[in-house]
């Protein structure tokens, strides 16, 4: 199999495609026989070879199996090509000091992250060897590129927001990597759903997040939670990992349990509803768009089943009905309590005694 070191350096401002061809060349395979290999059609597969198909992180991993060289090869061929079309205007991070005067290196230091380093030469080699690569080019192809086109509530401009953003999705990486977990099966994660609604109740996250992560991974699903550091807006990220293992994680930014649960339901429902828009990235700041507002629908109708909801709309703000509705829906009181300020029945600062509040520890 073909390692970077055996590629001869190739014209980086051509398309991927034709050191794909050269090695077909080498190799006598024909496009059919390609296609096969990375298990996509002759069609698409012609598209990868004249440089029209991008190299996602997928493609990217197919391609390292099927003929060799590593996924962060293909992915930094592939970016440094899109740069090259690219005007100047449109470069984003230009050079690995920029990239380290981006990165939330002091929170990443902070959290355990990387290491405390002196000079800046240390700091850049402790943030590639996070990221898992060795290069400018491995990291943009790798992390910015992989989410440019993602379903996400961004920003008008790419800046230091979207940088610490790729530190905190590399982070839910690192934590679930040695995780095992069952096939990937829709049904199964659905079926759990009554099964986390019971886990409401627990007020001690050490208690039910390892019971959560547990039957998410029952259902094919890795989970991470992950502190989000200075700069990051993102309040959650549902995707498919290069193995084809779906990933959600979440931030537990407002640290309440009426937002962790409806987050988590809100990630569930992308995975349920918008399997093929994938990655999805929240921002909580920005516009909602189509999928946003499906996602919050489904959270919503888990939390309180449609069954309940006028029920829910004509509560008032009294503490008693709401506790015993809670206990006949079968959800905690604080997320009732939620529900009730979205809807504008309560307002923000009502029945907050009723929202288990949690921390981070360092």
């Amino acid at each position: 199999m073909l390692s970077d070191q055996n590629i001869e350096k190739p014209n980086w401002v051509s398309p991927p495609g034709d050191t794909i061809v050269s090695i077909l060349e080498e190799r006598e395979l024909t496009v059919e026989q390609f296609a096969r290999e990375i298990g996509h059609s002759a069609a698409l597969a012609q598209k990868i070879l004249d440089g029209s198909q991008a190299i996602d992180v997928d493609l990217a991993h197919r391609l390292s199996k099927a003929i060799g060289a590593s996924e962060n090869f293909w992915m930094a061929r592939e970016h440094d090509y899109r740069a090259s079309l690219a005007k100047p205007e449109d470069v984003r991070v230009s050079s690995l000091d920029d990239l380290i005067s981006r990165l939330p290196v002091s929170d990443m230091q902070k959290f355990g992250w990387v290491e405390h380093t002196q000079s800046k030469s240390d700091r850049i080699e402790e943030c590639l060897n996070f990221f898992g690569v060795s290069s400018l080019a491995q990291w943009q192809g790798r992390y910015e590129n992989a989410f440019q086109h993602a379903a996400y509530r961004r920003s008008t401009a790419y800046a230091s927001c979207e940088v610490s953003t790729t530190a905190w999705l590399r982070q839910g990486e690192i934590e679930t990597q040695n995780d095992e977990v069952s096939n990937w099966s829709p049904r199964k994660l659905e079926s759990q759903l009554s099964h986390f609604r019971k886990l409401t109740w627990y007020k001690n996250p050490a208690l039910f997040l390892p019971k959560l992560k547990q039957s998410l991974g029952e259902a094919g699903v890795k989970f991470a939670i992950v502190r989000a550091p200075k700069g990051c807006s993102a309040s959650g990220a549902v995707r498919i990992l290069a193995d084809g293992t779906p990933h959600i994680q979440v931030s537990f930014r407002y640290l309440s349990d009426d937002q962790f649960w409806f987050s988590l339901f809100h990630e569930i429902a992308h995975l349920l509803l918008h399997y093929d828009k994938m990655p999805i990235l929240e921002n909580t700041e920005l516009t909602e768009e189509e999928c946003e507002r499906e996602a919050n629908e489904y959270a919503a109708h888990v939390i309180v089943p449609i069954s309940y909801r006028e029920e829910l709309l004509s509560l008032g703000g009294s503490r008693f009905p709401i506790i015993e509705f809670a206990k006949k829906v079968g959800v905690a009181p604080g997320l009732i309590v939620g529900q009730l300020q979205h809807e504008g029945i309560i307002g923000f600062h009502q029945m907050q005694r009723l929202k288990r509040r949690y921390r981070w520890t360092d």
